[in-house]
């Protein structure tokens, strides 16, 4: 198991950049009525046919030449079925990957959510040529946020600049305040 499912999201969206995505949609959706968070991830970079799909899901295997293991997608998936949950990956070639992972919220082996705030801004800042596109829906409501829109406003300027991470840190902070439910 991992600290908190933060972890998970910069794991799976480094693949996604790995595979040469321009286009990556991070969605998370959080219910107390049905008791679940979900976590589903899907980009439009390189794909995998069947035989490298299922090898995925396995420990030792990694398309990352630097890595000997691959240990985020299958810690997902076992995090996933620990927490009483569904795990599904569907790719194609030269059309992308879809992950999804939903868990029961209130299961005790259910990781945080983590510093969502964070490693949302950090993912903004650092993925210069990808536009990522997250989204956040919960019973107290939703937020949504591109970096592609991020940098149309921006302009010139790059989303590291310090005037203009700390208008998103705030644009963030604001958007997802009192929407994460507390952990049960």
């Amino acid at each position: 198991m991992v600290e908190d499912l933060c972890f998970h999201l910069v794991d799976l969206v480094q693949n996604s950049v790995a595979a040469g995505a321009r286009v990556i949609r991070v969605q998370i959706r959080e219910s107390r009525a049905s008791d679940t968070l979900e976590l589903e991830v899907a980009d439009d970079g390189r794909g995998m046919d069947d035989r490298t799909l299922l090898q995925a899901q396995d420990p030792f295997f990694t398309s990352k030449g630097y890595k000997k293991v691959g240990l985020g997608i299958p810690l997902l998936k076992a995090t996933t079925e620990a927490c009483r949950g569904d795990f599904a990956i569907a790719s194609r070639p030269g059309r992308g990957t879809r992950i999804r992972a939903s868990m029961q919220r209130s299961h005790l082996d259910c990781p945080p959510l983590g510093d969502l705030e964070g490693t949302l801004l950090s993912l903004l800042v650092s993925l210069d040529a990808v536009d990522l596109r997250f989204s956040f829906q919960g019973g107290r409501g939703s937020f949504a946020v591109a970096s592609a829109e991020a940098r149309a406003h921006a302009g010139d300027l790059p989303l590291s600049h310090p005037d203009v991470y700390r208008f998103l840190k705030e644009f963030i902070r604001s958007g997802l305040g009192g929407l994460l439910a507390p952990a049960p």
